[in-house]
Protein backbone atom coordinates (compact mmCIF):
# COMPACT_ATOMS: atom_id res chain seq x y z
CA UNK A 1 0.00 0.00 0.00
CA UNK A 2 0.60 3.60 -0.09
CA UNK A 3 0.38 5.37 2.88
CA UNK A 4 0.44 9.11 3.65
CA UNK A 5 0.89 9.96 7.12
CA UNK A 6 -0.06 13.93 7.41
CA UNK A 7 0.62 16.32 9.98
CA UNK A 8 1.16 20.03 10.63
CA UNK A 9 4.95 19.64 11.62
CA UNK A 10 7.30 17.38 13.91
CA UNK A 11 7.38 19.18 17.40
CA UNK A 12 8.03 17.63 20.43
CA UNK A 13 4.39 16.06 21.35
CA UNK A 14 3.11 12.60 21.68
CA UNK A 15 1.21 12.31 18.67
CA UNK A 16 4.47 13.78 16.74
CA UNK A 17 6.36 11.27 18.06
CA UNK A 18 4.10 8.35 17.81
CA UNK A 19 3.50 9.17 13.74
CA UNK A 20 7.24 8.97 13.51
CA UNK A 21 7.58 5.33 15.01
CA UNK A 22 4.10 4.24 13.40
CA UNK A 23 5.86 5.79 10.17
CA UNK A 24 9.05 3.85 10.44
CA UNK A 25 7.01 0.52 11.59
CA UNK A 26 4.87 0.85 8.15
CA UNK A 27 7.65 1.48 5.93
CA UNK A 28 8.76 -1.96 6.78
CA UNK A 29 6.09 -3.32 4.14
CA UNK A 30 4.74 -0.67 2.08
CA UNK A 31 5.66 2.62 0.20
CA UNK A 32 5.15 5.25 3.47
CA UNK A 33 5.22 9.27 2.98
CA UNK A 34 5.57 11.49 5.99
CA UNK A 35 3.95 15.01 5.10
CA UNK A 36 4.60 17.90 7.44
CA UNK A 37 2.31 20.76 6.07
CA UNK A 38 4.12 23.93 7.83
CA UNK A 39 7.16 25.58 6.87
CA UNK A 40 10.20 23.10 8.95
CA UNK A 41 12.76 26.54 7.82
CA UNK A 42 10.77 28.65 10.46
CA UNK A 43 11.65 27.77 14.17
CA UNK A 44 13.40 25.07 13.13
CA UNK A 45 14.55 23.55 16.39
CA UNK A 46 11.24 23.32 17.61
CA UNK A 47 9.18 21.99 14.20
CA UNK A 48 12.33 19.10 13.18
CA UNK A 49 11.97 17.94 16.83
CA UNK A 50 11.55 14.25 15.25
CA UNK A 51 12.89 14.51 12.10
CA UNK A 52 15.99 13.04 13.33
CA UNK A 53 14.16 9.62 14.20
CA UNK A 54 12.32 9.06 10.86
CA UNK A 55 13.52 6.00 9.01
CA UNK A 56 15.47 6.09 5.70
CA UNK A 57 12.66 4.41 4.14
CA UNK A 58 10.28 6.90 4.71
CA UNK A 59 9.76 9.51 2.21
CA UNK A 60 9.14 12.61 4.62
CA UNK A 61 8.12 15.60 2.68
CA UNK A 62 7.25 19.45 3.96
CA UNK A 63 5.61 21.95 2.17
CA UNK A 64 6.79 24.78 3.37
CA UNK A 65 3.72 26.44 4.28
CA UNK A 66 3.06 29.51 6.14
CA UNK A 67 0.57 29.69 9.14
CA UNK A 68 -2.75 30.49 8.56
CA UNK A 69 -6.12 28.54 6.87
CA UNK A 70 -5.76 30.34 4.05
CA UNK A 71 -7.56 29.35 0.23
CA UNK A 72 -3.76 28.96 -0.91
CA UNK A 73 -2.52 26.70 1.39
CA UNK A 74 -5.99 24.53 1.42
CA UNK A 75 -5.19 23.90 -2.31
CA UNK A 76 -1.36 23.38 -1.97
CA UNK A 77 -2.02 20.60 0.88
CA UNK A 78 -4.95 19.02 -1.75
CA UNK A 79 -2.05 19.09 -4.61
CA UNK A 80 0.65 17.47 -2.48
CA UNK A 81 -1.43 14.45 -1.50
CA UNK A 82 -3.02 14.11 -5.10
CA UNK A 83 0.20 14.15 -6.19
CA UNK A 84 1.52 11.56 -3.85
CA UNK A 85 -1.91 9.59 -4.92
CA UNK A 86 -1.58 7.11 -2.09
CA UNK A 87 -3.97 4.64 -1.16
CA UNK A 88 -4.27 5.81 2.50
CA UNK A 89 -4.55 9.24 3.74
CA UNK A 90 -4.10 8.98 7.49
CA UNK A 91 -4.25 12.57 9.51
CA UNK A 92 -2.98 13.21 13.44
CA UNK A 93 -4.06 16.19 15.34
CA UNK A 94 -7.01 18.47 14.98
CA UNK A 95 -4.78 21.38 13.85
CA UNK A 96 -3.84 19.52 10.67
CA UNK A 97 -7.33 18.46 9.64
CA UNK A 98 -8.22 22.13 9.75
CA UNK A 99 -5.47 22.31 7.35
CA UNK A 100 -6.68 19.52 5.28
CA UNK A 101 -10.66 20.82 4.88
CA UNK A 102 -10.58 21.55 1.62
CA UNK A 103 -8.84 17.77 0.72
CA UNK A 104 -10.78 15.99 3.24
CA UNK A 105 -13.96 16.80 1.66
CA UNK A 106 -12.52 16.80 -1.75
CA UNK A 107 -10.54 14.03 -2.00
CA UNK A 108 -12.22 11.33 0.13
CA UNK A 109 -14.42 10.10 -2.73
CA UNK A 110 -10.87 9.15 -4.07
CA UNK A 111 -8.43 7.97 -1.10
CA UNK A 112 -9.65 6.56 2.04
CA UNK A 113 -9.63 9.27 4.87
CA UNK A 114 -8.27 8.18 8.26
CA UNK A 115 -8.11 10.74 11.25
CA UNK A 116 -6.02 9.18 14.73
CA UNK A 117 -8.06 10.77 17.72
CA UNK A 118 -4.78 11.57 20.19
CA UNK A 119 -6.67 13.13 23.55
CA UNK A 120 -10.05 13.24 25.15
CA UNK A 121 -13.15 14.13 22.88
CA UNK A 122 -14.09 16.71 24.61
CA UNK A 123 -10.56 18.38 24.85
CA UNK A 124 -11.89 20.33 21.15
CA UNK A 125 -12.56 16.84 19.54
CA UNK A 126 -16.60 17.29 19.95
CA UNK A 127 -16.79 20.74 18.07
CA UNK A 128 -15.43 22.44 14.71
CA UNK A 129 -14.10 20.36 11.45
CA UNK A 130 -14.25 17.19 12.75
CA UNK A 131 -17.52 17.45 13.85
CA UNK A 132 -19.20 18.30 10.39
CA UNK A 133 -16.93 15.59 8.49
CA UNK A 134 -17.86 13.01 11.40
CA UNK A 135 -21.41 13.95 10.50
CA UNK A 136 -21.12 13.91 6.52
CA UNK A 137 -18.44 11.95 5.37
CA UNK A 138 -18.11 9.84 8.26
CA UNK A 139 -21.80 8.68 8.05
CA UNK A 140 -20.98 7.23 4.20
CA UNK A 141 -17.66 5.85 5.64
CA UNK A 142 -15.47 8.04 3.87
CA UNK A 143 -14.04 9.16 6.99
CA UNK A 144 -12.99 6.68 9.81
CA UNK A 145 -11.27 7.55 13.11
CA UNK A 146 -9.64 5.63 15.70
CA UNK A 147 -9.21 5.69 18.57
CA UNK A 148 -6.19 4.99 21.83
CA UNK A 149 -7.62 3.65 23.68
CA UNK A 150 -10.66 1.84 25.41
CA UNK A 151 -11.97 4.94 27.20
CA UNK A 152 -11.52 7.42 24.70
CA UNK A 153 -13.27 4.34 21.87
CA UNK A 154 -16.15 4.39 24.24
CA UNK A 155 -16.83 8.16 24.90
CA UNK A 156 -16.50 8.85 20.60
CA UNK A 157 -18.96 5.54 19.99
CA UNK A 158 -21.79 7.22 21.17
CA UNK A 159 -20.76 11.26 19.97
CA UNK A 160 -20.12 10.34 16.79
CA UNK A 161 -22.46 6.93 16.03
CA UNK A 162 -22.76 7.15 12.38
CA UNK A 163 -18.73 7.26 11.87
CA UNK A 164 -16.60 4.32 11.12
CA UNK A 165 -14.39 3.64 14.72
CA UNK A 166 -11.74 1.33 16.03
CA UNK A 167 -9.55 1.17 19.13
CA UNK A 168 -6.46 0.89 18.25
CA UNK A 169 -4.18 1.29 21.09
CA UNK A 170 -1.07 3.03 20.88
CA UNK A 171 2.05 1.32 20.52
CA UNK A 172 5.91 2.75 20.80
CA UNK A 173 9.22 1.80 19.61
CA UNK A 174 11.62 -0.29 22.10
CA UNK A 175 12.67 1.86 24.89
CA UNK A 176 16.18 1.68 24.50
CA UNK A 177 19.28 3.81 26.07
CA UNK A 178 21.35 5.79 23.64
CA UNK A 179 25.09 6.88 23.96
CA UNK A 180 24.60 9.12 26.58
CA UNK A 181 23.03 7.10 28.81
CA UNK A 182 25.95 6.52 31.25
CA UNK A 183 25.76 10.65 31.11
CA UNK A 184 22.33 11.14 31.81
CA UNK A 185 22.80 8.29 34.61
CA UNK A 186 25.38 10.75 36.43
CA UNK A 187 22.99 13.68 35.54
CA UNK A 188 20.07 11.89 37.18
CA UNK A 189 21.29 10.84 40.73
CA UNK A 190 22.71 14.24 40.92
CA UNK A 191 18.86 15.64 41.07
CA UNK A 192 18.56 13.02 44.31
CA UNK A 193 19.01 15.41 47.54
CA UNK A 194 19.55 12.31 49.05
CA UNK A 195 21.14 9.03 48.24
CA UNK A 196 17.87 6.70 48.94
CA UNK A 197 15.52 9.69 47.73
CA UNK A 198 13.06 8.34 45.48
CA UNK A 199 13.22 10.24 41.86
CA UNK A 200 10.39 10.87 39.99
CA UNK A 201 10.23 12.42 36.45
CA UNK A 202 7.26 13.83 34.40
CA UNK A 203 7.88 14.38 30.59
CA UNK A 204 5.19 16.61 29.08
CA UNK A 205 5.21 20.13 26.74
CA UNK A 206 4.04 22.43 29.55
CA UNK A 207 0.27 23.39 28.86
CA UNK A 208 -3.03 23.70 30.95
CA UNK A 209 -4.34 20.15 30.02
CA UNK A 210 -1.29 18.59 31.46
CA UNK A 211 -1.89 20.81 34.76
CA UNK A 212 0.84 20.76 35.89
CA UNK A 213 0.19 23.43 39.01
CA UNK A 214 -1.12 19.89 40.25
CA UNK A 215 2.25 18.35 40.02
CA UNK A 216 4.42 21.22 41.55
CA UNK A 217 1.58 21.75 44.47
CA UNK A 218 1.83 17.78 45.30
CA UNK A 219 5.44 18.06 45.40
CA UNK A 220 5.79 21.09 47.01
CA UNK A 221 3.64 19.73 49.80
CA UNK A 222 4.68 15.92 49.98
CA UNK A 223 8.44 18.04 50.13
CA UNK A 224 7.50 20.31 52.96
CA UNK A 225 6.11 17.29 54.94
CA UNK A 226 9.60 15.95 54.50
CA UNK A 227 8.90 13.24 51.90
CA UNK A 228 12.06 11.58 50.95
CA UNK A 229 11.20 12.57 47.45
CA UNK A 230 12.57 14.73 44.04
CA UNK A 231 11.28 15.78 40.63
CA UNK A 232 12.50 16.18 37.50
CA UNK A 233 10.23 18.03 34.90
CA UNK A 234 11.39 17.29 31.06
CA UNK A 235 9.12 19.38 28.28
CA UNK A 236 9.19 22.10 26.12
CA UNK A 237 7.88 25.95 26.81
CA UNK A 238 8.23 26.25 30.60
CA UNK A 239 9.88 29.68 29.32
CA UNK A 240 6.52 31.04 28.86
CA UNK A 241 4.97 33.27 31.32
CA UNK A 242 3.07 30.58 33.38
CA UNK A 243 5.71 27.93 32.79
CA UNK A 244 7.64 30.49 34.34
CA UNK A 245 5.46 31.51 37.09
CA UNK A 246 5.25 27.63 38.20
CA UNK A 247 9.02 27.48 38.36
CA UNK A 248 9.09 30.71 40.55
CA UNK A 249 6.60 28.69 43.17
CA UNK A 250 8.45 25.33 43.24
CA UNK A 251 10.58 23.90 45.72
CA UNK A 252 14.19 23.28 44.71
CA UNK A 253 13.84 19.67 44.65
CA UNK A 254 11.99 20.11 41.54
CA UNK A 255 14.06 20.54 38.79
CA UNK A 256 13.03 21.82 35.51
CA UNK A 257 15.43 20.44 32.43
CA UNK A 258 13.51 21.43 29.26
CA UNK A 259 13.46 19.33 26.11
CA UNK A 260 15.47 16.42 25.27
CA UNK A 261 15.47 14.01 22.36
CA UNK A 262 16.98 10.99 24.49
CA UNK A 263 13.87 10.63 26.56
CA UNK A 264 14.50 6.99 27.07
CA UNK A 265 18.14 7.64 29.07
CA UNK A 266 15.64 9.91 31.61
CA UNK A 267 12.50 7.21 32.35
CA UNK A 268 15.52 4.28 32.52
CA UNK A 269 17.36 6.48 34.75
CA UNK A 270 14.35 7.73 37.21
CA UNK A 271 12.37 5.44 39.52
CA UNK A 272 8.72 6.46 38.97
CA UNK A 273 7.03 8.41 36.36
CA UNK A 274 4.18 10.54 37.19
CA UNK A 275 1.54 12.56 34.89
CA UNK A 276 -1.44 15.00 36.14
CA UNK A 277 -3.12 15.67 33.08
CA UNK A 278 -6.57 16.74 33.16
CA UNK A 279 -7.35 15.40 29.61
CA UNK A 280 -5.62 12.47 27.66
CA UNK A 281 -5.87 10.19 24.37
CA UNK A 282 -2.99 7.37 25.42
CA UNK A 283 -0.18 9.22 26.48
CA UNK A 284 3.07 8.15 24.87
CA UNK A 285 5.55 9.09 27.23
CA UNK A 286 3.08 6.67 29.99
CA UNK A 287 3.55 4.00 26.81
CA UNK A 288 7.51 4.41 27.30
CA UNK A 289 7.63 4.40 31.29
CA UNK A 290 5.89 0.78 31.16
CA UNK A 291 7.83 -0.41 28.13
CA UNK A 292 10.71 0.87 30.25
CA UNK A 293 9.72 -1.23 33.55
CA UNK A 294 9.19 2.05 35.56
CA UNK A 295 6.05 2.08 37.81
CA UNK A 296 3.92 5.11 37.25
CA UNK A 297 1.60 7.69 38.92
CA UNK A 298 -1.15 9.39 36.99
CA UNK A 299 -4.83 11.36 37.83
CA UNK A 300 -7.75 8.95 36.08
CA UNK A 301 -7.13 9.76 32.46
CA UNK A 302 -7.77 7.61 29.42
CA UNK A 303 -4.81 5.70 28.33
CA UNK A 304 -3.52 6.17 32.16
CA UNK A 305 -6.32 3.70 33.31
CA UNK A 306 -5.97 1.01 30.54
CA UNK A 307 -1.82 0.80 31.36
CA UNK A 308 -2.35 1.39 35.15
CA UNK A 309 -2.86 -1.43 37.33
CA UNK A 310 -3.97 0.16 40.53
CA UNK A 311 -1.10 -1.57 43.00
CA UNK A 312 0.60 -3.76 39.95
CA UNK A 313 2.69 -1.52 38.12
CA UNK A 314 1.63 1.66 39.26
CA UNK A 315 -1.51 4.03 40.76
CA UNK A 316 -4.15 6.37 39.65
CA UNK A 317 -5.83 8.98 41.87
CA UNK A 318 -8.81 8.61 42.76
CA UNK A 319 -9.77 12.20 41.18
CA UNK A 320 -8.21 15.36 39.94
CA UNK A 321 -7.64 16.89 43.68
CA UNK A 322 -4.66 17.41 45.54
CA UNK A 323 -5.45 15.36 48.12
CA UNK A 324 -5.87 12.39 46.13
CA UNK A 325 -3.23 12.95 43.58
CA UNK A 326 -0.78 12.97 46.99
CA UNK A 327 -2.54 9.83 48.19
CA UNK A 328 -0.92 8.04 45.01
CA UNK A 329 2.20 9.23 44.77
CA UNK A 330 3.02 8.52 48.54
CA UNK A 331 1.45 4.99 47.66
CA UNK A 332 3.81 4.48 45.06
CA UNK A 333 6.56 5.66 47.30
CA UNK A 334 5.88 2.85 49.63
CA UNK A 335 5.56 0.02 47.65
CA UNK A 336 7.99 0.90 44.85
CA UNK A 337 9.82 -2.46 45.11
CA UNK A 338 6.65 -4.65 44.35
CA UNK A 339 5.56 -2.13 41.56
CA UNK A 340 9.16 -2.15 40.31
CA UNK A 341 9.22 -5.57 39.99
CA UNK A 342 5.40 -6.14 38.39
CA UNK A 343 6.36 -3.08 35.97
CA UNK A 344 9.53 -5.39 34.54
CA UNK A 345 7.47 -8.32 34.48
CA UNK A 346 4.95 -6.23 32.54
CA UNK A 347 6.61 -4.86 30.29
CA UNK A 348 8.16 -8.58 28.79
CA UNK A 349 4.33 -8.96 27.81
CA UNK A 350 3.45 -5.76 26.52
CA UNK A 351 0.55 -5.93 24.23
CA UNK A 352 1.94 -1.67 23.88
CA UNK A 353 4.35 -1.96 20.90
CA UNK A 354 4.39 -0.20 17.55
CA UNK A 355 4.91 -3.49 15.97
CA UNK A 356 1.40 -4.91 16.86
CA UNK A 357 0.15 -0.85 16.74
CA UNK A 358 0.95 -1.24 13.24
CA UNK A 359 -0.46 -4.72 12.26
CA UNK A 360 -3.77 -3.30 13.34
CA UNK A 361 -3.34 -0.03 11.32
CA UNK A 362 -2.85 -1.91 8.28
CA UNK A 363 -6.05 -4.37 9.00
CA UNK A 364 -7.94 -1.16 9.20
CA UNK A 365 -6.96 0.18 6.48
CA UNK A 366 -7.86 -2.61 4.02
CA UNK A 367 -11.18 -3.15 5.49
Amino acid sequence: MKIVEVITFLSSGGAERFMVDLSNELSKTNEVYLLTILDDKKDSEIRNFYRFAIDSKVHYINLGLPNGLSYSNQVAVKKAIEEIAPDIVHLHLACTLNYCAWATLSLAWKYKMYFTIHSDLHNGYDKGFLKIVCNTLGRFGKFKLACLSNKNYADFKVFYPHTPIKCIVNGRAPIEPTECYNEVAEEMNGYRHAVDSKLFVHVARFHPVKNQSLLVESFNELINEGANVDLVVIGANYDCEDGIKLQQKANNRIHFIGAHKNISDYILNADIFCLSSDYEGMPITLLEASLAGVPAVSTPVCGAVDLIQNGVNGYLSKDHSLAEYKTALLKAMADFEELKCSAMKMKENSSYTIAECAKKYIEYFKE
